[in-house]
């Protein structure tokens, strides 16, 4: 009898084994190979002892990597344990609930091992979904700690090796594997908005039955599994971070650059990102990691494989509209990102190049974002083309920067001042179907940053100047002393005559 039941766990083994690559094959061997190291013969470890004898829950903790956290640890650790004693059983749903229950003397053996990583892998996404209730510990109720742990490891590997330096050559990560305090942050907005998305998707009312039972779910110390299934399969952002945590942790790979811009492509690893402002921590003043990869994920591809470059801020380059437009114009896709006197972020993707023309633009591959208080991401509609407006030097028509809407009624719209802006939208903006991205319609600037993702086509010869610069713009404070000082207003500097490319339509 006992015979028997090894061959039939040798078959079994070998039939979900099978489902693996080579590769992965052998990553999966060497894992496990390090779990039992501790009271495992390692030259057993493929078709011996390790497959019947099993390995202890504080050995596998012991060699996860300490970026996955208590909580996820002990989320794997008790999954592997359910099926290594569930495999190939028909248990009873009184059993199953007793294996919820964490046991240190339930060992974990080789297959249970592989045939976890193959449900949380290389299933169905409602396959996937039981699996990742249980290591969730959702029948407890804490979702949003699963969440807010899958967020902050999965980030963590997905920002890795993100930088360049300015020699070209990509940063080593000196935390690889670890947390990094740069990422150690609470994600509120990206965890909200994951909770939401599926109802997002499909332009539903945000305060809705599914947010009310997640916390109805917190407070009653409990989930419903039927509810998180149907939650997860159609959640393809949580599916998406998920698989990039059980990628790097369980089944790693060396690849060489073409695979690295397949999965920069697939949004799976982030963007090279060069910003030559030394003064400027981290990558941004305005984006957490998590904003910047919720907008990367909507990127139109071609648009995740190239250097993300900063253009322009103005906490380095100053509140000058020559300075910025001059920054942007004819470079390529970009992000502009706003921030308003009243601590509201937001602002919008434009995938054409911004020239100086006085008419509306560009394509549907636009989208307008709001990432504080809340991450929201507003694609095209496609009932009308106003995706972005660039004009200056015009008295006939309005001198500034939009996107959406309607003149004077913009979803997003800058003044040439570069200081003053407004936001307009009742109840949505017809380009975008985006809400009031400002606290106030009419908002006051208070920085403003805009990224290069993907550099312009155009050949440099065929691209137009924008206006010139002068010191009058460069240096603002300066200027308002010497008028002080003299007693007199500098009137030659609204009297200039900027070198403009003009459209012939004009």
């Amino acid at each position: 009898m006992g015979n028997h039941a090894s061959k039939a766990s040798e078959a079994l083994f070998h039939e979900i084994f099978s489902q693996f690559s080579k590769e992965e094959q052998a990553v999966l061997l060497q894992k496990f190979g390090e779990f039992a190291s501790d009271n495992i013969d390692l030259r057993d470890q493929k078709f011996g002892k390790a497959r019947d004898a099993g390995v202890t829950a504080l050995s596998i903790k012991k060699h996860l990597p300490s970026v996955l956290g208590e909580h996820l640890k002990d989320g794997f650790v008790q999954y592997f344990q359910i099926q290594s004693a569930s495999i190939g059983k028909q248990l009873s749903s009184e059993k199953l609930e007793k294996l919820l229950q964490p046991s240190p003397s339930l060992h974990i053996t080789q297959l249970g091992f592989i045939s976890s990583i193959h449900n949380l892998a290389k299933t169905t996404p409602s396959d996937q979904s039981q699996a990742a209730f249980i290591v969730g510990h959702l029948y407890q109720g804490s979702l949003k700690t699963f969440i807010q742990e899958v967020i902050r490891t999965s980030l963590v590997y997905w920002f890795e090796g993100a930088y360049i330096s300015q020699t070209g050559q990509v940063r080593e990560s000196k935390n690889k594997g670890k947390k990094n305090s740069f990422l150690d942050l609470d994600g509120t907005n990206l965890i909200d908005y994951l909770i939401l998305f599926p109802k997002l998707k499909h332009g539903e009312p945000e305060e809705d039955s599914l947010f009310n039972l997640i916390k109805e779910a917190e407070i009653e110390g409990y989930f419903n599994r039927g509810s998180f299934m149907d939650w997860y399969i159609k959640n393809t952002p949580f599916q998406h971070l998920f698989n990039i945590l059980l990628s790097y942790v369980f089944l790693p790979k060396n690849l060489p650059q073409d695979s690295i811009k397949m999965l920069r492509f697939a949004n799976s690893i982030s963007p090279e990102i060069y910003s030559p402002y030394k003064a400027l921590p981290n990558f941004s003043q305005l984006l957490t990691p998590s904003d910047y990869y919720v907008l990367n994920s909507h990127l139109p591809p071609d648009c995740r494989v190239t250097t993300h470059t900063l253009l322009f801020s103005s906490v380095r380059d100053g509140d000058s509209w020559s300075t910025f437009i001059n920054s942007i114009l004819y470079q390529g896709s970009t992000y502009i990102i706003i921030k308003d006197k009243d601590g509201y972020i937001f602002g919008g993707f434009t995938y054409e190049d911004w020239e100086l023309k006085p008419k509306w633009y560009g394509n549907g591959k636009n989208f307008l974002f709001s990432i504080k208080p809340k991450l929201r991401l507003y694609p095209s509609t496609g009932y009308n083309d106003h995706y972005q407006y660039l004009n200056y030097g015009t008295k006939t028509l309005p001198n500034g920067l939009g996107m959406g809407g309607q003149f004077d009624f913009c979803g997003l719209w800058i003044n040439s001042d570069i200081i003053n802006g407004h936001s307009k939208a009742t109840p949505l903006s017809s380009t975008y179907s985006s809400a009031q991205l400002s606290k106030k319609q009419e908002f006051k600037v208070d920085e403003i940053e805009v990224w290069l993702v993907k550099p312009t086509e155009k050949d440099p010869d065929e691209i137009p100047k924008g206006p010139k610069g002068s010191a009058l713009d460069k240096n603002p404070a300066e200027l308002e002393l010497l008028q002080m000082s003299t007693n007199r207003k500098m009137y030659s500097k609204d009297v200039r005559d900027p070198s403009l490319f003009i459209n012939e339509d004009e």
